[in-house]
């Protein structure tokens, strides 16, 4: 039996091909993982931006690359430095180069597309485009020619090969000319609004979807190994060696990053695990065919430290990378790139150690100086004439408004919310899609308006009647309280709310204050809220609406998160306060209640629990939050404690008007005569603890003038 060695070579041939064509389409995938990576890390105003980006960058990419990239990168050389064939590639019947092209082309997106993520948030969409044309269209195939040239018939050719630079994937040709055009383009045009305090304190902005960044991550991880296997452009015994360094790189960065967020802040932080494991893939892409498993663990762990470093190094500096682009890819892949010189297989290497280490440095600071150097003098020279950065007015409302005009049920919610303030027009409804979850929250909201429009009617007919100022101020702080009563739990809602008694009263003062306090039960969870605004009058009535409303928006929308849930209702009423012109803030606690545990957020008065045995206790809420309507961002702030609750036990919570209630000789009540109220009457229903407190509290100040609203709610565990 005869073999046909040219028919064996072809299909040898062939079967090379077809490895290169699959792995392409894994390092395609890379691209809707960078989308899905970059659009969760980002906050919701702006992640229909960041996907489109990504979008748009690959289509530029492979374009300008199929038109002159290719031949730049991989035509024939002029003296090692560029080349000048294959313009308008077209391979007809060469299936080889057809495969070739392509494999190169989606590594040409790869590199395009990491800038968008380091950029989010704040450049135009037409200024990222010009930075994707020059590094995809320059930059990367012209540093590509220098180091990769060549190695489609396996003998380097561009002057950096010939020196013995190895880059076997891409750590420094792909991933850190990703990095040095992000840095670049990073230092041109500065932090986003409020990423950095004003004493330079690094500070985190809210991550839309976080489950998102996770699948980006992993669909990251499945075209990598497209991404190296494939760099082998054959398929031999080697290429499983390159795909199990890979994975265990990757792992190991990700295990690195949870060790260090683990020692540096006591918890795992989601984007640390995400950016741990791609810095260890970074990290082995240079040298992931010359390296032992053992050896490619300790590149990936390496890999995620540096890129610990390199993110703490760019807050010091307050260079604001939205995603962390820079400290991954840049970061890992010079030190990938180093790596190989010094853990890589000598009989793999072209040169001695030592030498090999020379030239490896020289490629990481040739592609500093070529990338790094020619976006940031190109972006400072035309920075004065085409705007590398949106206006602060466009950065507060969000990018997916701005650049595409595209909404959001929550950003039509929020926005009428805000012309209600602003304008004070209650006529404005939001649109309902009662099929979504949104949907249902805006018909609350609605509920609310609809309630609140009839009240203003009332004052409205009642402005016409009054003939003096003070009568119709009469009329207005008498109807607020009548609205302050109107949105108070019902007796039959609390009484639906099982394991727990719980009863409530308030009295407005003679001027209205914005005393607060409301119980709702969603997805089997009890949330009570109770709050003080500062103040009297009208404008205290409507912070106290607004926060009522914002509560129970939250609520329905499940919001479980304390820190997330009173960052962002203050951060709405900050925000609407501020273009009322008012100094008004108010104290708001809140408590979720689940299975005997009541878990305290929020700043308050301090809540007191009397234990079926006669144990006072007083939990002080001080460090569990800030004022509301204060300061713009109050994350920081906020805290959450648990209390562990046992049949019969029962707390109270109550606004500084019964505690400071004055009596004629000006005395206060007290918070020691309230806790030994409820003491001597423990034995009774939470509704009759309520009503002896009420009833020693009017005993007490005999008729006085009430200065402040009296609010207090009284809650047993049964």
């Amino acid at each position: 039996m005869f073999v046909n060695n040219s028919l064996v070579m072809e299909q040898r041939t062939l079967l090379d091909t077809l490895w290169v064509i699959l792995a392409a389409g894994m390092v395609f995938l890379m691209q809707p993982g960078f989308m899905c990576l970059e659009s969760g890390l980002t906050r919701s105003k702006n992640n229909i931006n960041v996907a489109a980006k990504n979008l748009a960058d690959f289509a530029i990419a492979v374009a300008l690359f199929w038109a002159f990239g290719f031949a730049l990168m991989f035509g024939q050389t002029w003296a090692g430095w560029w080349g000048h064939s294959h313009f308008l590639v077209s391979p007809d019947q060469d299936f080889s180069l057809a495969a070739f092209f392509l494999f190169q082309a989606m590594f040409c997106g790869t590199a395009t597309t990491i800038v968008s993520g380091a950029v989010a948030e704040r450049m135009p969409f037409k200024a990222y485009l010009l930075i994707s044309c020059v590094g995809s269209g320059l930059i990367y195939p012209v540093f590509g020619h220098w180091a990769w040239n060549g190695a489609d018939v396996g003998v380097p050719l561009g002057w950096l090969g010939q020196l013995g630079f190895v880059d076997f994937a891409g750590s420094t040709v792909v991933h850190s000319i990703g990095g040095w055009i992000s840095l670049a383009a990073l230092v041109v045009i500065g932090p986003r609004r409020g990423r950095f305090s004003e004493e330079g304190n690094p500070r985190t902005l809210q991550s839309a979807n976080m489950p998102m960044s996770v699948l980006g991550a992993m669909l990251l991880w499945f075209g990598w190994l497209g991404f190296n296997g494939g760099s082998s452009l054959v398929f031999n015994q080697w290429v499983p060696l390159i795909l199990t360094n890979t994975i265990l790189a990757g792992i190991a960065g990700m295990l690195s990053a949870v060790g260090i967020s683990l020692l540096a802040k006591g918890q795992v932080e989601i984007n640390s695990l995400i950016n741990g494991g791609i810095a260890g893939l970074v990290a082995i892409t240079a040298s992931c065919h010359a390296v032992t498993p053992p050896l490619a663990v300790l590149i990936g762990l390496v890999g995620s430290c540096v890129t610990s470093w390199a993110t703490r190094w760019l807050e010091q500096h307050q260079i604001d990378d939205a995603v962390g682009a820079v400290p991954v890819h840049l970061a890992a892949g010079i030190w990938g790139t180093v790596a190989l010189a010094l853990l890589g297989r000598a009989d793999l290497l072209p040169l001695a150690r030592g030498p090999q280490l020379l030239v490896q440095l020289l490629g990481v600071g040739v592609a500093g100086l070529w990338a790094f150097g020619t976006m940031y003098l190109l972006l400072r020279w035309i920075h004065p004439h085409f705007p590398l950065r949106v206006s602060a007015d466009a950065e507060e409302k969000g990018l997916n408004l701005v650049e595409h005009g595209a909404k959001t049920e929550a950003y039509d919610l929020l926005q009428i919310m805000s012309q209600h303030a602003q304008t004070q027009d209650l006529q404005q409804r939001v649109p309902v899609n009662t099929f979504t979850e949104f949907g249902l929250i805006a018909q609350r909201y609605n509920q609310v308006m609809d309630a609140l429009e009839a009240a203003s009617h009332q004052i409205q007919q009642l402005n016409r009647k009054l003939q003096s100022e003070n009568q119709r101020m009469r009329a207005e702080l008498d109807l607020t309280a009548e609205l302050q009563r109107m949105i108070l739990p019902k007796d039959q809602e609390l009484q639906k709310i099982s394991d727990l008694e719980i009863a409530g009263w308030m009295q407005p003062a003679d001027e209205v204050g914005g005393d607060y306090y409301d119980v709702l039960s969603e997805h089997g969870l009890v949330k009570i809220g109770i709050g003080d605004v500062t103040g009297h009058g009208l404008e205290s009535g409507v912070l106290m609406l607004m926060a009522q409303t914002a509560v129970r928006t939250l609520t329905i929308a499940n919001e479980s998160d304390p820190v997330r849930f009173l960052n962002i209702l203050n951060r709405v009423i900050y925000e609407n306060l501020q273009r009322m012109g008012s100094d008004k803030n108010m104290s708001l606690l809140l408590l979720d209640y689940d299975g005997g545990t009541l878990r305290l957020s929020g700043q308050h008065e301090e809540m007191i629990v009397i234990r079926q045995q006669g144990g006072v206790e007083r939990v002080d809420t001080d460090a569990l939050g800030f004022p509301i309507g204060l300061e713009a961002d109050i994350q920081d702030f906020v805290a959450q404690v648990a209390v562990k609750l046992n049949p019969g036990d029962i707390v109270v919570l109550y606004t500084d008007g019964i505690t400071e209630a004055e009596n004629a000789s000006h005395d206060f009540f007290g918070l020691e005569r309230l806790c030994e109220v409820v003491r001597q009457h423990a034995h009774l229903s939470a509704r009759d603890i309520c009503q002896q407190i009420v009833d020693t509290l009017y005993s007490f100040i005999q008729g006085h003038t009430i200065f402040d609203d009296l609010t207090l709610l009284v809650i047993k565990q049964v």
